[in-house]
């Protein structure tokens, strides 16, 4: 912060004891108590340094001195006359942290308090009225200042103080080893004058109670459809959600997202689904300039990868994504099956990886580039624990910082994160990154739009408005048995329980309406499911003995052509021919898709 800046703020008036007639200007409540607050675990630990005064009263109502403080009281009258709040604070941290991509962990917070008698945030409507007001100083064992958010008169926190309020400094740190230690602070407090403020209304508090029900409708649903299906895992809302600066009603432009299912070589469909929407809603531009967030799983992570780290165009994702299928699913059956039996996979993920790596480097120019980028585009990626499949959630693989959710493995490369969200068991081998040995993230999300919806409202916050969440599969496979598992090397037995693995379309169902009805902006119609299928309906077949030429029928349920199995690259020529006709036949939903990716 500049000396000259500091020395102004200094020279600020101290808040008057008496606000009844306070005049136009920028007055300061300071604090030079020192305070040192330390975290334990992922806990959020929270303490209020210091905080602005009530007017005490006596009970007929007329005011009388206070001995805690010479400060004004918020009352009404005062509050419709600030302009702004600012809080600068003299800090600093621990020093040191051992994984320092993983962000900073210590920050202030401005609180608002129902009286000067409470110490824990004012709640309205399910939601603790708490703000952040900037990051405490990051790595540094020297105090230093710094300048938090201006809160200018139409933000939520202005407009939610109420007759005797109080708003509180607050402390924070989060996870073992964080501290916070502030020296010095000035609340500086900006006053209008009284015909500013008699000529512009404030506008009313945001509708708190209406977001929050949306928020739960969905997740009730959630809940209960994994329930019934005794899912180990599901989704859950962020920790901390129900916070005010996360329901801020700031006005921002609504959202756009991208889901990618994974799904092997079909991927090469989403592709070309997308190339068509984009054609219609941005040409000339690429998926990173117009999505928010970018998310995938197994062959939908790669391609978000490509797309949001590497800022790829579609046409060069599918001109990439040609290349690599043929290199690397090049194998027969037999060669197959005998590299199952000798190595426990059918492919060789050494390929796999010097194909990544080499395009890492044509697009960053350094192979070994990390995925998180400070002010890159948000797309992330879905792995699984080998150690923990069944019981545990997919793990984020992120290019960006989640406030709500520290990264497990915030320094994985680029190539890494490919490698971990394409790891299908029996296909590839998995991945040790750090402590975590990592797997094919289709496993717990092939179709990651749950797991999008939360990331979402984490990073955004629940009250931000969505006009387009894109949802873009590999194609509905055709009817697959689940066989018992048989000789050691079928391949029909994977296929099996890949496809298993792989069904898509239950997030589908479940969250088409979810969004639609309950999602910011009700009703309007905001999600949109792209996916390849030419759907066989049931059917009869005579069929005769052969030892007595007796006839019965065998009925045959209705199915979805066949769009070939994970690696199967012969079968992509069918593939593309059925998503060119798909495209033609779905013309009008492309185009309201693209038309709302235009509005926004």
């Amino acid at each position: 912060m500049p000396p000259k800046a500091l020395k102004k703020i200094e020279g600020c008036k101290d808040f008057p004891s008496d606000a009844s007639h306070i005049a136009d200007g920028k007055y300061a409540i300071s604090c030079d108590n020192e305070r040192t607050l330390e975290a334990a675990d992922e806990t959020v630990k929270a303490e209020i340094w210091f905080k602005s005064p009530v007017r005490l009263r006596h009970r007929d109502g007329a005011p009388v001195d206070s001995v805690l403080t010479r400060q004004q009281a918020l009352d009404l009258d005062t509050i419709r006359k600030i302009d702004r709040l600012q809080l600068v604070a003299e800090s600093h941290d621990q020093g040191y942290a051992d994984a320092p991509s993983a962000g900073n962990w210590t920050w202030f917070e401005l609180v608002i308090l129902e009286s000067e008698t409470a110490f824990a945030p004012r709640v309205k409507d399910g939601v603790e009225l708490v703000w952040k007001s900037h990051d405490n100083r990051f790595l540094s064992e020297e105090y230093g200042w710094v300048e938090g958010k201006v809160f200018e008169e139409q933000h939520d926190l202005l407009r939610m103080l109420e007759d005797g309020n109080v708003i509180a400094v607050r402390l924070c740190a989060r996870f073992l080893g964080w501290e916070i230690h502030a020296r010095k602070a000035y609340l500086i407090i900006e006053i209008g004058s009284e015909e500013d403020h008699l000529q512009v209304d404030r506008d009313p508090p945001p509708p708190y109670g209406e977001i929050v029900s949306k928020v739960e409708n969905i997740q009730a649903v959630f809940n209960e459809v994994n329930a019934s299906i005794q899912s180990g895992f599901q989704p859950s809302l962020p920790e901390g959600l129900y916070r005010a600066e996360l329901l801020s009603t700031g006005g921002e432009r609504p959202l756009r997202v991208l889901s990618l299912d994974g799904g092997g070589v079909r991927g090469l469909s989403s592709l070309h689904l997308l190339s068509a929407v984009m054609t219609r809603a941005a040409p000339g531009k690429k998926p990173c300039e117009v999505f928010d967030m970018i998310g995938g799983t197994s062959t939908g992570g790669y391609i978000a990868i490509m797309l949001g780290r590497l800022r790829m165009t579609v046409d060069e994702c599918i001109q990439k994504y040609q290349e690599f299928m043929v290199q690397i699913f090049n194998k027969g059956i037999v060669e197959k099956t005998a590299d199952f039996l000798f190595n426990g996979e059918f492919y060789d993920e050494g390929i796999l990886e010097r194909l990544i790596k080499q395009l890492v480097k044509e697009k960053t120019g350094d192979s070994e580039a990390k995925l998180l980028e400070e002010g890159g585009e948000p797309a992330f990626v879905m792995a699984v624990s080998q150690q923990a499949g069944n019981n545990r959630g997919p793990m984020f693989l992120r290019s960006y910082h989640n406030k709500q959710d520290m990264s497990a493995l915030p320094d994985i490369k680029i190539w890494e994160a490919a490698r971990a969200t394409s790891a299908a068991p029996a296909y590839f081998s998995p991945i040790t990154v750090g402590d975590y040995t990592l797997v094919d993230g289709g496993l717990g999300a092939n179709n990651p739009l749950g797991w999008l919806w939360t990331e979402v409202l984490g990073v955004f916050g629940p009250a931000r408005a969505t006009s387009c969440f894109l949802s873009i599969g590999t194609g509905m496979a055709a009817n697959q048995a689940i066989l018992a598992p048989g000789k050691l090397g079928s391949h029909v037995v994977e296929a099996a329980f890949a496809a298993a693995a792989c069904n898509t379309e239950l997030t589908n169902i479940l969250f088409r309406s979810l969004v639609n009805a309950f999602a910011p902006r009700p009703m309007d119609k905001k999600y949109w499911r792209l996916n390849v299928g030419e759907e066989i309906p049931a059917w009869d077949e005579e069929k005769r003995t052969w030892y007595v030429f007796k006839k019965y029928t065998v009925h045959h349920i209705d199915n979805y052509r066949d769009v070939g199995q994970l690696d199967d690259v012969g079968a992509l020529k069918v593939l593309m021919e059925m998503t060119a006709k798909y495209i033609k036949e779905q013309d009008e939903l492309i185009g309201d898709c693209a038309k709302s990716l235009m509005a926004a």
